[in-house]
């Protein structure tokens, strides 16, 4: 799968196709035209952004990974209409490279902890932080005798994730990236009927992505 958002894709039209507002107050209104030229993720904010470029102005538009409404990961063509690739002047005559494999370092500032957050969660969090994964994953599978587990213990490798970029250890960071997107997709195989497996396939993949746009790329993906 890829890490782009609903497939929208770099230098091509987009329309508006329905009223909406994003994060900063920014209003678009049906109709209205531009060329995406920037789509990124300020992983301080946990915020999409869209960089569109048009006639009366250029724009960046940010959308949170957290939204229930409007555009969101997973839902903007909902919003956006694709349409013709339109190149930067004067690029036809620079060979494109691959985009770069960078990891997000983001600032070392912590993740605070929620003071509502139920005891074998403080737990196996205690148990993460010590390295010792494998009790941890134990002991939220005790505590969630059911599907949930898996997305828990999928969190709880996304949190060591994040810990690993503040600190810049990126092979590590790499593997609880991998440890948490594989728990997601045992979460996903845990569904008991089609309707289910197919809604927690869509969850499984929009957690995927919002965790490569997070990191900076999918390193599960090969590099070009």
């Amino acid at each position: 799968m890829t890490t782009t958002i609903d497939h929208l894709r770099i230098d091509h039209r987009v329309t508006v196709l329905r009223d909406f507002t994003d994060a900063n107050g920014v209003t678009m209104r049906a109709g209205e035209v531009g060329i995406l030229r920037n789509l990124s993720f300020d992983a301080i904010r946990l915020e999409i952004q869209l960089g569109i470029a048009r006639e009366e102005g250029n724009v960046v538009l940010g959308f949170s990974l957290k939204a229930k409404t409007g555009p969101r990961n997973g839902h903007m063509r909902e919003f956006f209409e694709l349409g013709d690739y339109v190149p930067v002047p004067g690029s036809e005559r620079v060979r494109r490279e691959p985009a770069p494999r960078s990891m997000i370092v983001p600032s070392t500032k912590a993740e605070p902890a929620s003071d509502r957050a139920p005891d074998w969660w403080r737990a196996a969090l205690a148990l993460e932080e010590a390295g010792r994964c494998e009790e941890a994953e134990r002991a939220i599978r005790e505590a969630v005798p059911h599907i949930g587990a898996a997305a828990s213990i999928a969190e709880m490798y996304a949190r060591r994730m994040r810990v690993l970029q503040r600190a810049g250890d990126e092979p590590r960071a790499i593997e609880a990236f991998k440890n948490a997107v594989d728990w997601m997709g045992t979460y996903a195989g845990w569904a008991t009927s089609g309707g289910e497996g197919e809604a927690l396939s869509r969850e499984r993949d929009d957690f995927r992505a919002a965790l490569a746009l997070e990191f900076g790329y999918d390193p599960t993906e090969p590099s070009a």
